[in-house]
């Protein structure tokens, strides 16, 4: 059997820098303060009758509930991640911040609606001296309050706490204009105070659609990182002969990085690897950046009237439903040829084969005008599932016996494994071998590959009942 391959966990390397419980002490203590704002604003408003202090109150009410929602978002954003959320809980932060401006949009309808019917009603409010000076207080409240969660929320890395702090400083200018509606009031005008309203209602709107913006970037996966920025980081790593696909996303101070490298096709996997942690700590080291992908890829060096040739090759061959085991493309002075194994049904006939086969040399030829010539070699392909038949045991025994033999002829290999012998109906009975030998980690694939064949082509000349033999070729465990 082949080995099963198993999905080493090393963890997730997605960190929350930001210190949460710092950001909950803000938020707990903001919220203190909102509701203590609320209360003297409401207590005023609802004693005289003031739609603008009530509405003013209103706002204050809506950011200690803001201050709620955050802590509840907070707790969940602050998990760690784990294999359901690889990426973390960020995002939960976000979507609390999306719950304030949906609750602002809420209050902007219902004062405005508050505010229509107090102008038709007419209705005066009563005004007192106790009433500006409650107004005077919740004014200092949230001046202190805005400029507390706005410092710690750029200290923090926190996009809820500076959310709200920019809509505790809007409040202030709101609070004042309410000041001034009173003072109105008293000097005769009772329709400033449902107009006063319903301006406080336009900028709580407002700031609706600003924390929106805020937060959209976050929400529509926009760039986190500036590309040039990690380009330049990229480019002063040793090994790298170039990169694409980069790709960034999150909110502030929880930037996740992603992108592919490429390095020379000789490298070993060790090497690439090595070269792919230094990107990774190099990228990790800039400022809001949590997470980095590397994948890594070889360099590729198409000839450079080519670039296309072997994916233009294997798409025409799907149209016909045909498969492309092998291709090469090589140089004859100014002419270029095509050679490729191409699998076809083995229930067709080799006059049909054969015809959908001069199809595709053709079809080539149309498609890349520059080749001057396809060689094609017919073999069997089929999405069938084939009925075989285990090898009988002495037969099993001898193979086992002519592998270990050819695989101790080639000193680069050692330890096969896992050989399989069966009879192929397709193959006229003959066998098809399978089986896994072990080479050194540091070996370039292009070595690995040939010693691959020239073990396949010792044990066909060993066994030939042979018809197919198939080597993996994997480290040591």
């Amino acid at each position: 059997m082949m080995p099963q391959i198993k999905w080493q966990d090393d963890g997730y390397a997605l960190n929350d820098r930001r210190d949460l419980p710092q950001i909950r002490w803000v938020l707990v203590v903001t919220m203190i303060l909102n509701f203590i704002s609320m209360g003297v604003k409401l207590a005023a408003g609802l004693a005289t009758g003031a739609l603008s202090v009530v509405a003013d109150g209103m706002d204050s009410l809506f950011d200690g509930l803001s201050n709620v929602i955050g802590l509840a978002g907070l707790s969940v954003a602050g998990r760690p991640p784990d294999s359901s959320h690889p990426y973390g809980y960020r995002k939960f932060e976000t979507l609390a911040t999306l719950s304030i401006a949906f609750l602002l949009f809420l209050t902007t309808f219902e004062l405005l609606q508050e505010a229509w019917q107090r102008l038709q009603s007419h209705a005066v409010p009563q005004i007192n001296w106790w009433t500006g000076a409650a107004m005077v207080i919740s004014i200092i409240i949230q001046g202190g309050t805005s400029i507390y969660e706005l410092r710690a929320g750029r200290r923090l890395n926190s996009e809820f706490l500076v959310a709200d702090a920019l809509h505790t400083r809007a409040s202030i200018l709101i609070s004042l204009s309410v000041l001034g509606g009173l003072v109105l009031v008293q000097l005769g005008y009772p329709q400033a105070d449902p107009i006063l309203a319903a301006f406080v209602a336009l900028v709580i709107g407002k700031i609706g659609v600003d924390v929106l913006r805020e937060i959209f970037p976050v929400l529509a996966d926009q760039a986190a990182v500036d590309p040039q920025q990690i380009a330049d980081v990229v480019e002063n790593v040793d090994g790298i002969e170039s990169f694409h696909r980069v790709r960034s996303r999150g909110a502030a101070g929880n930037a996740a990085v992603d992108l592919h490298v490429r390095v020379a096709p000789n490298k070993s996997v060790q090497e690439a690897n090595a070269v792919a942690d230094e990107v990774r700590r190099r990228l990790l080291a800039l400022d809001g950046v949590t997470d980095v992908i590397v994948h890594v890829e070889p360099q590729r060096n198409p000839p450079p009237d080519a670039p296309d040739l072997f994916a233009t090759i294997k798409h025409t061959a799907g149209e016909l439903g045909l498969t492309i085991h092998e291709v090469w493309a090589h140089r004859l002075g100014e002419d270029l040829y095509i050679e490729m194994h191409v699998g076809v049904d083995p229930l067709l006939s080799l006059g049909e084969a054969h015809a959908l086969v001069d199809r595709l040399e053709a079809a080539v030829r149309q498609r890349l005008p520059e080749v001057k010539g396809v060689h094609t070699h017919i073999e069997l392909a089929t999405t069938r599932v084939q009925i075989s038949s285990p090898a009988p045991q002495e037969l099993e025994a001898r193979v086992l016996q002519e592998v270990q033999a050819s695989v101790a002829a080639i000193p680069s290999l050692s330890n096969p494994h896992n050989v399989r012998a069966r009879r192929d109906p397709t193959a006229g009975d003959r066998l098809i071998i399978s089986l896994e030998c072990s080479v050194a980690p540091d070996m370039p694939v292009a070595q690995a590959h040939q010693l691959a064949s020239q073990l396949e082509e010792e044990i066909i000349q060993r066994l030939h009942q042979a018809a197919e033999v198939s080597v993996h070729l994997e480290p040591p465990e």
